[in-house]
């Protein structure tokens, strides 16, 4: 959806054409007087008189044009949709001819449309087209230039259209999928108490030869008598009820700096967390301080949208005390698995988190770590979000 046209400028100037005509038409007229010959003085001030005759028609040429746009209402950064690009002459008497649009959201491959005839009184023409918007927000200002030749290539008139569209885009998706391979191999090193927690609970799935790190509780001994071999059985881990995801700008410094690129990448990582709760259908409740610490509950996937627009029209709202960030994690409930994203790195923020009695996944752009009562250890290299994937939007 586009709003109404907010500024524009205009201007018409002599083609290559056109002041090729103006000097032949001078050379023309002054020897035509030398010789004299009043044919060639008569031709070449008919030559001179054309180009004045025609600026009216050029200037007039793209007046009243307006330029629309059909766009879907929501979108993902770098996903491709279609568009519907329209150029409609509101001129009341005067046809609109050889008319040329580079519109500012086409692209560089598409780069808008050309009219060869555009009717009075509501004459459009519409091309269909794909294209694609690589900033996420709300709203976006952009810029198109109408421009023609017409008449006779002489005059080059052209009008810049400066608009706002009002189109959702969400950030690009970016699933952590190294961060459930993170969280098992902080979890093998766990203590035996621990082997009640319910990410360890499931259906038998099968057995696998013991790797240092195994449980003995896990051994399977009816495989150990038959081959020898030292056998653990594998069991399928069920969903977790519930994931609680928390996003802070907390920088605990003299100010809270300015991390444009870092908050970007921490939306998309966001994002594609979001992403995968509701493919897998997992509810959670995201708080975040660019939403003024207000809960958003995702009980079902449809509900996602509501999150979604919220990562689509942040704004980064940089704090130094971690009080909001504790009182939110103090709702947490059993069985809820907590991820905290901040675009500012772990190390820098998580000195300021009491022992919980939960485990917390606490993730950023540069680093990726499992907090568990007790103890906080770094996670393997492969959760690490230089190796975070990027699939495509959905």
């Amino acid at each position: 959806m586009a709003r109404d046209r907010e500024k524009t400028r205009d201007g018409t100037r002599l083609t290559g054409r056109g002041a090729g005509l103006l000097l032949l038409a001078l050379a023309v007229t002054v020897t035509g007087a030398l010789l004299p010959e009043p044919n060639a003085v008569r031709l070449g001030l008919l030559g001179m008189l054309l180009l004045p005759l025609t600026w009216p028609l050029a200037r007039r040429n793209l007046r009243a044009l307006r330029v629309e746009r059909r766009l879907p209402e929501t979108c993902f950064a770098g996903q491709l949709f279609p568009m519907d690009l329209v150029v409609v002459n509101d001129k009341p008497r005067l046809d609109s001819v050889a008319v040329e649009l580079e519109d500012g959201i086409a692209g560089p491959a598409e780069r808008g449309l050309t009219a060869r005839w555009l009717r009075c009184r509501g004459g459009r023409v519409v091309r269909t087209l794909t294209t694609r918007l690589m900033r996420r927000g709300t709203a976006h200002r952009l810029r198109s230039m109408l421009s023609s030749t017409f008449p006779l290539g002489l005059w080059r008139s052209r009008m810049e259209l400066r608009d706002t569209i009002e189109v959702t885009v969400y950030p690009r998706p970016v699933t952590p999928r190294a961060l459930e391979e993170a969280t098992d191999s902080a979890m093998i090193d766990a203590e035996e108490s621990e082997s009640t927690h319910r990410d360890w609970m499931g259906d038998f799935h099968g057995i696998r030869a013991f790797q240092p790190g195994d449980r003995l509780k896990l051994l399977h001994w009816p495989s150990l008598a038959r081959s020898g071999r030292l056998m653990v059985r594998q069991f399928d881990r069920p969903l977790p009820e519930k994931y609680f995801v928390v996003f802070h700008s907390i920088y605990p410094g003299k100010t809270t700096g300015e991390r444009g690129d870092a908050f970007e990448s921490a939306m998309e990582l966001l994002c594609g967390l979001l992403l995968h709760c509701r493919d897998t259908c997992i509810p959670l409740d995201l708080i975040a301080s660019f939403n003024n610490w207000q809960p958003v509950p995702v009980a079902t996937p449809p509900q996602i949208e509501d999150a979604l627009y919220l990562l689509a029209a942040a704004r980064r709202n940089g704090e130094r005390e971690a009080a909001s960030l504790i009182r939110a994690l103090s709702f947490v409930e059993r069985h809820t698995r907590v991820f905290i994203l901040s675009d500012v790195s772990v190390r820098d923020w998580e000195p300021l988190l009491p022992d919980f009695p939960f485990s917390i996944t606490c993730m950023s752009v540069s680093d990726l770590r499992i907090k568990r009562p007790g103890v906080f250890k770094p996670a393997t290299e492969a959760g690490k979000s230089a190796q975070f994937s990027v699939p495509g939007a959905q």
